[in-house]
């Protein structure tokens, strides 16, 4: 949903910063420096190690000239294709073990989880080891991330847990658990502050451009970042001892609402605050706040009347 609103961003506006945003985020690489943004929990040493040892990708040869068509269909999408390209060089074993038979683990209880839509580790693998299983048990997510369990899906978390905690297996073989493809769709704000009914719905606005900001949605949660806003000014966000904060200097995502203070957004009770002077159209000073349930309100002044809305 988020490349989707960088699309409409970019069709309709020309504005093509949000999809430099997520590109320089899928590249791993910081993109005032263009210097590389490490993920300490990915080892490409291990992760070749294995994908190396898995497969046998021949010469470096045979493997651009796989791709030839590839190119020629799909332009644009070589990195994808290309990405195994150092196992051409890895060194091998050279050993050719013959395929193992498909694991059955007689005696030992199974769980075999997948997301429905996980082109990684697609469904229909699953499906066949499942199969041959002794005692094996299948876990299903619609959509789903590459890693189903973990991610607050409590269909799935509890299943796990309970295996894993308490030796429960699930009462059925399959069980399919709700979940998603692809987020509901959030509309790109107006473009001038005067398309806005009131005061809340700039504000709840501008709580959405933050949220769906990529470099803060797939934020390392540690690492304090500064940005520009869509229109000027800057945004940084950082962790605080309760959560996150939030410091906005002359920040604009719609013209006419300029906005400079601070923010918070607490774990505990998952409450996110704004506190903010407002230049531009109209002055004035908002408190907004959105509750863990999805209320929103704020209250203060603005264009020279008291604000106190929620929704």
């Amino acid at each position: 949903m988020i490349f989707l609103r960088a699309l409409g961003a970019a069709e309709s506006r020309r504005d093509l910063v949000p999809l430099a945003r997520i590109l320089y985020n899928s590249l791993y690489l910081d993109p005032a420096t263009l210097e590389p943004r490490l993920d300490p929990t990915f080892s490409d040493a291990v992760y070749y190690a294995v994908e190396c040892n898995d497969y046998d990708y021949g010469s470096a040869e045979q493997v651009l000239r796989a791709g030839d068509s590839i190119d020629a269909s799909q332009p644009r999408f070589g990195s994808l294709f290309y990405g195994n390209l150092p196992c051409v060089f890895w060194p091998e074993d050279l050993l050719d073990p013959p395929r193992p038979a498909p694991l059955a683990a007689e005696g030992i209880p199974t769980l075999v989880l997948v997301g429905t839509a996980d082109p990684a580790t697609p469904m229909g693998n699953a499906i066949r080891i499942f199969h041959h299983l002794a005692d094996g048990y299948l876990v299903l997510e619609a959509g789903g991330p590459h890693v189903i369990f973990g991610w607050g899906n409590t269909c799935v978390d509890d299943l796990v847990t309970a295996f894993l905690v308490e030796g429960l297996v699930p009462s059925q073989r399959v069980t399919s658990c709700e979940g998603v493809v692809i987020a509901d769709y959030v509309p790109l704000p107006p473009t001038d502050v005067s398309d806005f009914a009131d005061a809340l719905e700039a504000m709840v606005a501008v709580d959405n451009e933050i949220y769906y900001l990529p470099d803060y949605f797939y934020w390392d949660l540690q690492t304090p970042t500064t940005l520009g806003c869509t229109l000027g000014g800057t945004l940084q966000f950082e962790p605080s001892r309760t959560g996150e904060r939030f410091t906005l200097s002359d920040c604009a995502f719609v013209r006419g609402f300029i906005l400079t203070g601070s923010g918070a957004y607490n774990y505990d009770t998952q409450r996110f605050t704004l506190d903010v002077s407002v230049t531009g159209a109209a002055q004035g000073v908002l408190a907004y706040t959105l509750e863990v349930d999805g209320t929103a309100s704020v209250v203060g002044e603005y264009a020279g009347e008291a604000v106190d809305l929620s929704q």
